[in-house]
């Protein structure tokens, strides 16, 4: 829902020198004037500062010396009216709603602390206020300047550069693009980055897709394959199942090979140890032989001797026994040896017999090469029917957002609306036209060829035509709208009535618009009496000085006592 801003109190205090500032402001036309350096830029740019607008603070840098407190109270209209009162005390910052409690944000001198950004997000919030902007590789809610942007004119830069009023914007990408597509309500709440990488995928999917297409195309080996595959599908059918049979034979008696192999091993270890035990027999006849160890005799009794002949008769009958055992172990593993030799014969002449098997000069060997390159185009088309279907969902995912044609179709929709009001203003002002379009269409736009006061009425037809054309932006907040020294450059009489006359007749309508234009003795007219003579007298002059510089402060009154008072009690 669009919600409006309008001010109405604004007032300083300085705890240094014990000076205020105070003014009201109208709902229609403001004109803050008085003398060069008397403070009108500090007045509009303190009303910035007190949001949190940091951007403003090195131009305050003299009276933020002064140790002073900002405060404003203003309306927000939506479903229905508030009334609001925002205090900034150097680091803190107080904001008070109707029926609600005190908030507050303490540290916000810096735009990445986190009590910086809790505000941003709560005056976002309140204000309606949703565009999002692209930084480090990621969208995040813009800037507090962003928000006051489009109804600020700067005195130095603004009256030279579009969307320059406030520093440090261009640090996020494709700000112009994002900038002027939220406000002229093309692309709005929606995650960009979401759609940014969708859109990515997809066209990495459509590449893929090509691709592998091409490959598919224009390999006629590949092709060929395909149509040659099907020729030797049953002979090879009939061979696998063949070798399948003699494979399984020849691995079976080869299982029985290494088995006897094995026991034979076995065995020739123990004849091995058999014989060492004979030898060893041998040397120690109870009867005959001293004990090689220690050459005493060996025992001689009966039961010994015994022992020994039983030892002896045994290790020769197992040595005969073994040895027996080896000559069938030969035999049977001679028996294998043959029998695997005729296994390999047969399963290689059945695979040679296969090999030299010929269809129309399609040998089995060159087949089996042939059946690799069926396998891959089989792998291409799987690649590209899974690689479609993925493309397929993010083409449905990317439906719920606007497509490039209609982005573009909408921005050439609303630049040529901006276009009519920019013309015409220029022509209100007598502004020479631009013969280019890059002049008069706001994404196409850069430097204006103009110098001095057509430039400064070029810009100020800029503001008017941009502030006109969002009107019609359904979902944008409005603020009030400042211009600071609308008279920057040496202007004429003719010049400046014919400013004033145009402010006054395309001010946004029931808003309120805030300027202020030095004046001094050397001027033909007074504020006052341009205020009578253009505007009906229907503004509300808001006088700094007209002897003094610097002295926008000025002694505390006994209202602005009280009002002092009420705001320290708000914050303490």
């Amino acid at each position: 829902m669009k919600s409006q801003i309008i001010y109405k109190n604004f007032f300083i205090f300085s705890e240094k020198s014990n000076t205020s500032f105070f003014t009201t402001f109208s709902r229609g036309i403001n004109i803050i004037h008085g003398k060069n350096t008397s403070g009108k830029s500090t007045i509009i740019q303190a009303i910035h500062y007190a949001f949190g607008i940091n951007d403003e603070k090195h131009k305050l840098a003299e009276i933020l010396s002064e140790k002073v407190i900002f405060r404003l109270d203003f309306l927000i209209k939506k479903e229905f009216v508030e009334n609001i009162t925002i205090v900034r005390d150097d680091d803190f910052i107080y904001i008070k709603r109707e029926k609600q409690p005190l908030e507050k944000f303490s540290g916000i001198s810096g735009n990445s602390s986190k009590e910086h950004i809790k505000l941003k997000h709560y005056l976002a919030e309140l204000c309606g206020f949703n565009l999002q902007l692209e930084t480090s590789g990621e969208y995040k809610l813009a800037s507090l300047e962003a928000m006051f942007l489009p109804y600020y004119v700067a005195q130095d830069y603004g009256w030279v550069l579009a969307l320059k009023s406030f520093r440090g914007l261009d640090f996020f990408r494709n700000f112009k693009y994002d900038y002027y597509d939220y406000y002229l309500g093309i692309t709005n709440e929606y995650d960009r980055l979401e759609k940014q990488n969708l859109e990515k995928e997809k066209k990495d999917f459509e590449n893929q897709i090509k691709f592998l297409t091409n490959i598919e195309k224009q390999n006629d080996e590949l092709n060929l394959s395909k149509l040659k595959d099907e020729s030797f599908i049953s002979k090879s059918i009939e061979y696998i199942d063949s070798y399948k049979k003699n494979k399984e034979e020849l691995i079976q008696t080869e299982k029985k090979y290494i088995v006897k192999c094995n026991e034979v091993t076995f065995y020739e270890e123990r004849l091995k140890i058999l014989n060492k035990v004979k030898i060893s027999l041998k040397k120690e006849n109870p009867i005959k032989d001293d004990c090689p160890t220690c050459k005493q005799s060996l025992p001689s009794l009966l039961e010994n001797i015994y022992e020994y002949s039983q030892d002896v008769n045994n290790t020769n009958a197992e040595i005969e026994k073994i040895k027996t055992k080896f000559k069938d172990l030969q035999s049977t593993i001679n028996s294998l040896e043959e029998k695997i030799s005729i296994q390999k014969e047969k399963v290689t002449k059945d695979y040679s017999i296969l090999d030299k098997y010929k269809i129309e000069d399609l040998t089995f060997g060159t087949w089996l090469d042939n059946k690799t390159k069926v396998k891959l185009s089989e792998n291409i088309l799987t690649q590209i029917g899974e690689t479609t279907i993925n493309l397929n969902k993010k083409i449905i995912e990317l439906k719920k957002f606007k497509t490039d044609d209609e982005i573009k179709k909408e921005r050439n929709s609303r630049d040529f609306q901006f276009k009519k009001y920019f013309i015409d203003f220029l022509n209100e002002l007598n502004v020479k036209k631009f013969d280019d379009d890059k002049y008069t269409l706001l994404y196409w736009m850069g430097i204006f060829p103009k110098q001095g006061v057509e430039l400064l009425k070029t810009m100020l037809a800029y503001y008017f035509a941009f502030n006109r054309v969002i009107e019609d932006t359904e979902y944008i907040h409005r603020l009030p709208f400042l211009l600071d020294a609308i008279f920057k450059e040496d202007i004429d009489e003719d010049n400046r009535k014919l400013i004033l006359k145009f402010i006054y007749k395309n001010k946004p309508k029931n808003e309120q618009i805030i300027f202020s234009f030095a004046e001094s003795n050397k001027n033909p007219k007074t504020a006052e009496e341009y205020n009578i003579e253009l505007m009906k007298n229907e503004a509300k002059l808001i006088l700094t000085d007209l002897k003094n510089e610097r002295s926008v402060l000025k002694p505390l009154t006994i209202d602005q006592n009280e009002y002092l008072e009420e705001t320290l009690k708000l914050i303490e």
